[in-house]
């Protein structure tokens, strides 16, 4: 009777817990699920900031073309450099190919140099002198000039030739140490002496009428030769321009006088770039016909443009020759 008392009991806790959990899923599926509330977010457009960089910021790239050079008895008056070229043939006792390269190389560079200095010599100083009446009057002028020309760099690479000998092309500026040289006996206008002969055009305004960024004399018809020193005259023979109304430091770094060919290509250097004034030569002057002559009215307006204006200074000049 108790075990029959005890399952019964058992069986209603079952049933009472079966119960129970049908309940439960029964009010568990009674639940309303409410759809989940959805917010619409308004996207903003994203802009992309654009950042204009400052005027001074802004860099203009100019491409020029390439100028015909100005060249005379060996040298570009255009670029101002003296370039050489030199053939040294190899030494045949050398005990190897390497050294009988090497010592053909040192050969050619060494006809190359005598070849610059002898251009060197040619140049025309001023419209009665050249480099060499200084080189044969002073042994010191002849040790530094050639001390100079030692001081070549190599222009490309050498060719080397099947019979072992080599070519050489060396090349050196007639600005910076030969010009300070050569021009050491000269008077120049030190009263506003300029530390660097860059062309910023100091504070010249370009566009402003009868402001002029420097001097081009179109010397074509008249047959003018370029030289380190030159001067430019009135036609009553009263200079104009000469070391006298320069920097030394413009002379040594830039020359006095700039040599182009084109008139247009001219004006767009940077030595007389903006607003340069163009006016013509009408004769030549001198042995070596190095000087300018230019007429009565173009030499005043000249020397009062001096007056307010520093282009004559730092030798913002250019004579366009053939």
């Amino acid at each position: 009777m108790m075990k029959k008392f005890i399952l019964l009991v058992i069986s209603a806790s079952f049933i009472l817990t079966v119960g129970c959990s049908s309940t439960a899923v029964k009010e568990e599926a009674k639940i309303e699920v409410k759809p989940e509330t959805v917010v619409e977010k308004k996207v903003e457009p994203v802009m992309e900031k654009v950042i204009t960089p400052p005027a001074a910021d802004i860099v203009k790239v100019v491409v020029q073309e390439p100028i015909e050079p100005v060249v005379v008895n060996g040298v570009d008056w255009s670029n101002r450099t003296i370039t050489a070229t030199g053939i040294g043939a190899p030494n045949p006792d050398a005990p190897n190919m390497a050294v009988k390269r090497a010592g053909a190389i040192n050969a050619a560079k060494m006809y190359a140099v005598r070849d610059m200095i002898a251009t060197i010599k040619g140049m025309y100083v001023s419209s009665e002198s050249v480099v060499e009446n200084y080189m044969t009057t002073s042994d010191v002028v002849k040790t530094q000039v050639e001390g100079i020309a030692k001081a070549f760099r190599m222009v490309g690479k050498p060719k080397y030739f099947e019979d072992g000998s080599v070519e050489v092309t060396v090349e050196m500026s007639i600005n910076g140490d030969l010009s300070d040289l050569v021009l050491g006996g000269e008077t120049f206008d030190e009263t506003a002496p300029v530390k660097e002969a860059d062309y910023k055009l100091s504070d010249l305004v370009p566009d402003q009428p009868g402001v002029y960024t420097g001097l081009i004399i179109d010397c074509r018809a008249v047959q003018l030769r370029p030289a380190l020193s030159p001067k430019i005259f009135n036609k009553a023979g009263t200079e104009v321009y000469g070391s006298a109304n320069v920097s030394k430091e413009f002379a040594v770094q830039q020359g006095m006088l700039g040599y182009l060919k084109d008139v247009e290509k001219a004006k767009q250097n940077s030595r007389v770039v903006g607003n340069p004034l163009v006016i013509s030569a009408i004769g030549v002057k001198g042995t070596n016909k190095a000087d300018i002559i230019i007429s009565d009215e173009d030499a005043a307006k000249i020397k009062e443009l001096s007056t307010k204006l520093n282009f004559l200074q730092e030798c913002r000049v250019i004579a366009i020759i053939n």
